[in-house]
C-alpha cells in the first residue's frame, strides 16, 4: 500500500494546497484527474475509460446524495474543465448532462433559473474525493485481488525524490 498511499498524499497535498491559496479551478482539474486515477487503479485493463470513472465515481463519490448531480453530470464536468476550463462538453450540449458550475465557501445559488445548470460546492468535490480514497482504500485491503492490481498499477505512477 506504500505506493498507493504516496501517490494518494502527493495528489491530496496537491488539490489541499490550490484551495488554500484559492487556485479552485486547478484544484478542482486535480480532483477530476485524482477520479480518473483511482477508476483506473480499480480495473484491470491498463487503460480505462469514462465508464470507468462514472462507476468508480458513483460507487465512491455517489454526486447524487453527496454533490446533487448525476454521475452524467460530473462526468461532463469533469471534461469541461480539463479540456476547456469551461462548463461546456459535448454531453452538456448533446443534452446528456447539464452544466455544472462552482461555488466555495458559504456560497450558495439561490435561484438557479436555467434546468441546464446546476452548481456544485467546490470545496465539498473535493472533500468528497478525499473521502472516497478512505473508503476505496478499506476496500483495497480488504480484497487481495484488488490490492494486489492496485499495488501492481501505483508502482507505474510516475514518483520522484524530493531534492533530486
Amino acid at each position: 500500500m506504500d505506493h498507493l498511499d504516496q501517490f494518494y498524499e502527493r495528489i491530496g497535498g496537491a488539490i489541499s494546497v490550490l484551495a488554500k491559496e484559492q487556485y479552485i479551478e486547478a484544484a478542482l482539474m486535480i480532483t477530476f484527474a485524482g477520479i480518473d486515477q483511482m477508476a483506473w487503479l480499480s480495473v484491470s485493463s491498463q487503460e480505462s475509460s469514462g465508464a470507468d470513472f462514472k462507476v468508480w465515481a458513483e460507487k465512491y463519490i455517489k454526486p447524487s446524495q453527496n454533490l446533487g448531480c448525476s454521475v452524467d453530470d460530473l462526468w461532463a464536468a469533469r471534461n469541461a474543465l480539463l479540456h476547456t476550463a469551461t462548463a461546456e462538453s459535448r454531453d452538456t450540449a448533446k443534452g446528456k448532462a447539464k452544466k455544472v458550475y462552482y461555488t466555495t465557501g458559504s456560497a450558495v445559488c439561490t435561484e438557479n433559473k436555467s434546468p441546464d445548470v446546476i452548481f456544485i460546492n467546490a470545496h465539498h468535490l473535493m472533500e468528497h474525493f478525499f473521502a472516497s480514497w478512505l473508503t476505496y482504500r478499506l476496500d483495497i485491503k480488504a480484497n487481495p485481488a484488488l490490492l494486489q492490481q492496485a499495488t501492481e498499477k501505483a508502482k507505474q505512477i510516475l514518483n520522484y525524490k524530493k531534492g533530486l
